[in-house]
């Protein structure tokens, strides 16, 4: 009887953890859909640095495959990115108490500033503070650019292939969607083709990210 009741306590604990994770989870995503002004993009730096170091959920390596493969395909990418993780991390409720926590903050805020934001919007004080605002998302931006890149390129094959995709980008105007798909094509031209300069690109990887988990 009393080894049936202890078995019964720890399924209850199990069952509280995993509550508690889901709301933790919850409440990460809730916070940085609402701490982030400049959309999707600018949500980025904020849940690379939350579920990358601060809570450890996923590696380096990890979020920037998520970036890539929420890049091609539809919906918003900040949306996609919490529902990757919250799968990676807590199953299919995960992904639904990630995708809700960054989705209520805006869905919140557009339904009270929806009424009166016409009103305002003109005013000089309000287009100098969104200014502001859309400079500051910026530069979250660019932060999360560079780290990000400091983890995935490491090598000359790798820095060719983010020279190339920024000219594609930025001043051929191709579509990101096909810039990614290029450049999955070409890793696996290294992968089928050059196998030993793929294993040496995808141990140093390996070795990068077990490094930073180390560090953190």
């Amino acid at each position: 009887m009393h080894d049936i009741c202890n078995a019964h306590n720890e399924n209850n604990g199990k069952k509280a953890v995993s509550a508690r994770f889901l709301f933790e989870l919850f409440i990460t995503f809730f916070k940085i859909g609402s701490f982030t002004l400049g959309g999707g993009y600018a949500m980025l730096p904020l849940i690379e640095r939350e579920v990358v170091h601060n809570k450890g959920w996923i590696d380096a390596n990890e979020i920037v495959d998520y970036l890539a493969v929420c890049q091609s395909i539809p919906g918003a990418i900040a949306i996609n990115t919490a529902t990757f993780i919250g799968k990676k991390t807590a199953g299919k409720k995960g992904a639904i108490f990630a995708s809700l926590g960054v989705i209520l903050p805006s869905f919140l805020v557009i339904t009270i500033t929806a009424a009166f934001f016409s009103s305002i919007k003109d005013y000089p004080l309000v287009k100098a503070a969104f200014l502001g605002m859309h400079a500051s998302s910026a530069a979250l931006i660019a932060m999360a650019a560079i780290r990000i890149a400091r983890s995935c390129i490491r090598d000359s094959f790798g820095l060719a292939i983010a020279i190339i995709a920024i000219i594609a980008v930025v001043f051929l105007k191709i579509h990101a969607i096909f810039t990614i798909i290029a450049g999955a094509a070409a890793g696996l031209v290294v992968y089928l083709f050059f196998p030993g300069k793929a294993g040496k690109i995808l141990s140093g990887t390996s070795n990068v990210t077990n490094n930073e988990n180390n560090n953190e």
